[in-house]
């Protein structure tokens, strides 16, 4: 019992240890920006930015309930909203940190805050992250219409090599797992069978529905963002930027770095209206992503003291 205590006084003071250098990088990433506060300093502007940074930072937050949903099924447990969401709002900080998979990592806090299988945990975010990217791809593709074919001719390879990739991983996985792990995984497949039986199935589908919701507001969001920053474009132009935007996501989640010595987003956004919003183009990048850093920020401090408020509840 003593030794289990230390070792939670350990991974609270680890995660201190992390959240304060993945602070640091979010103060890192904000000077490399280079910044320029007269090209910020137009009333549309700043309207775009306010209405992305409040949107962005209530959609983290809630965004914490299909994760939710997906660890009640598959351990069973009726884990409460108020622990899962600090947890989860914490951990959305770690992807400043070198890796984004400390972004995924951070969040298995809650296997031990709740004394759950960290399986369970994992399992629960590789399909937050399955479904994040299949219903932002969907609509993603509604919104570029033609233009979608474009894309795909000259970005299609690099989703093709690291889906490759990952299928090739999975086997290799399924064969190691299969061949050292393989009572253990019958055990897990076992008891994850009752995760989607009936009674569990309208929790499941809430979940999923969430994500076709949560992108349908990203992209409402950023077609009126796109409209205040770049009102030049027509209406056409307009789905097609938004559309852009949420398939560079795609492209960015998969793909390290950025081609050409040009951000992924400015890159994609380019490509399919060429250069005669260029300037427009990327200052509105770049808002949204002052916008996003500042909205990880404000809903990790939101989730700070949601968990402080409570524990004096509690209390």
């Amino acid at each position: 019992m003593k030794d289990k205590l230390n070792l939670k006084k350990l991974l609270k003071l680890a995660g201190h240890l992390v959240v304060i250098a993945a602070l640091a990088f979010v103060v890192k990433k904000i000077i490399d920006m280079d910044i320029k506060l007269s090209d910020l300093s137009s009333p549309r502007v700043i309207g775009a930015f306010a209405l992305s940074l409040v949107i962005q930072a209530a959609q983290i937050i809630i965004a914490c309930y299909p994760w939710l949903m997906f660890t009640r099924s598959l351990s069973g447990r009726k884990i409460p909203y108020s622990a899962a969401m600090p947890v989860y709002t914490q951990s959305n900080i770690y992807k400043y940190l070198p890796g984004n998979v400390f972004q995924y990592v951070g969040r298995n806090k809650l296997a031990a805050d709740m004394d759950i299988s960290h399986v369970d945990v994992a399992c629960a975010t590789i399909l937050d992250v399955f479904f994040c990217v299949f219903w932002t791809g969907v609509v993603s593709v509604i919104l570029l219409g033609g233009k979608i074919a474009e894309l795909l001719g000259k970005y299609g390879r690099n989703l093709l090599i690291v889906g490759a990739a990952g299928v090739l991983f999975l086997i290799a996985a399924v064969m190691i797992v299969k061949l050292k792990f393989s009572d253990k995984v019958k055990g897990y497949l076992s008891r994850y069978s009752k995760a989607f039986e009936k009674s569990n199935r309208p929790q499941l589908l809430s979940g999923i529905f969430y994500y076709f919701a949560h992108n349908c507001v990203s992209a409402a969001m950023y077609l009126g963002c796109v409209a205040l920053i770049v009102p030049q474009a027509g209406t056409k132009e307009l789905f097609a930027l938004t559309g852009a935007f949420l398939f560079a996501w795609i492209i960015g989640f998969v793909t390290p770095g950025a081609p050409g010595g040009i951000g992924i987003r400015e890159g994609v956004m380019l490509f399919v209206c060429g250069d005669q919003y260029a300037d427009r183009i990327v200052l509105f990048v770049l808002v949204m992503r002052i916008a996003s850093v500042f909205a990880d920020v404000a809903a990790f401090i939101i989730g700070k003291l949601y968990a402080a408020k409570y524990v004096r509840a509690k209390n």
